[in-house]
């Protein structure tokens, strides 16, 4: 396999490149490490809290990958069709996926004609349709500034990295600055309801937990907080129309570097 497909993935419980989460319904750990302790796990054994969760530290890399059909079942079966998941379906597991830093492997069986049944493709396209419309436009971009502490070595590092789209660049501070806070200034107030970060990766996974606080009759309101963040950390919340949003890095490893701040409005009922 290394040989004939070297940038393949190979998949298991231990990996060797990627994990299984730990169930089939497509949901990662609310928090979920992309390390684990690799040599822990073997064939037959699953130990599924940990492949959700993953180990802090871990000695191997191993993100987890979700897996989850479209039907009840892994195959077509004509009985189903009308127990496909919906678009609001696959969205919620999107954000219970990829949001909490794994991948999303979705199941679609072919029918007895070896193609996709049309409920699954027309469920399949209006969930396409909802995420690309999620994040067609990141509010974060209209922040007129954003202050907080910044690490030497020039403007690579500062806080201004949050809201530039460059996967390259990144928040960070002083080593000695593990808990610092990051605060954008819009010139009016903007509506969201979801909110995202992701970490410089080659740095690792370094954040312990954060929240997020909106301004709000003149005071800070804490409108979501997580744990792990990873490649992506996706939160919904209600909806918030603020001026200033805050970020705060609770418990970390060491100081942050946080590539993205993002924000954006989904208008969904709650």
């Amino acid at each position: 396999m290394r040989e004939l497909q070297p940038d393949a993935c190979l998949f298991s419980d231990a990996g060797p490149d990627v994990r299984w989460v730990g169930n089939e319904r497509g949901e990662a750990g609310e928090t979920c490490w992309a390390t684990l302790n690799r040599d822990d796990f073997a064939p037959g054994a699953a130990d599924r809290v940990r492949l959700s969760r993953g180990d802090r530290p871990g000695t191997h890399w191993l993100p987890a990958e979700c897996d989850v059909s479209i039907r009840p079942g892994l195959f077509y079966h004509a009985a189903e069709d009308d127990r496909v998941k919906t678009a609001d379906q696959l969205v919620d597991l999107y954000f219970k996926s990829v949001g909490r830093g794994a991948s999303f492997l979705l199941n679609l069986p072919p029918d007895r004609r070896g193609q996709i049944h049309p409920t699954d493709a027309a469920n399949l396209a209006e969930y396409r349709r909802r995420i690309e419309a999620i994040f067609a436009h990141d509010l974060a971009h209209t922040a007129i500034e954003v202050n907080g502490p910044t690490r030497s070595g020039g403007a690579r590092f500062a806080p201004r990295c949050l809201i530039d789209g460059d996967p390259g660049t990144y928040w960070a501070t002083a080593d000695s600055q593990i808990t610092p806070e990051a605060i954008l200034e819009f010139g009016a107030p903007i509506r969201f309801d979801v909110i995202g970060l992701r970490e410089h990766l080659p740095l690792g996974q370094r954040v312990d937990s954060f929240a997020v606080d909106a301004w709000r009759d003149g005071r800070w309101q804490e409108i979501g907080r997580g744990t792990s963040i990873g490649s992506r950390r996706l939160i919904r919340t209600a909806d918030v129309e603020t001026p200033r949003v805050r970020l705060r890095i609770i418990q970390a490893a060491a100081c942050p570097a946080i590539s993205e701040l993002g924000l954006w409005y989904d208008a969904r009922e709650i």
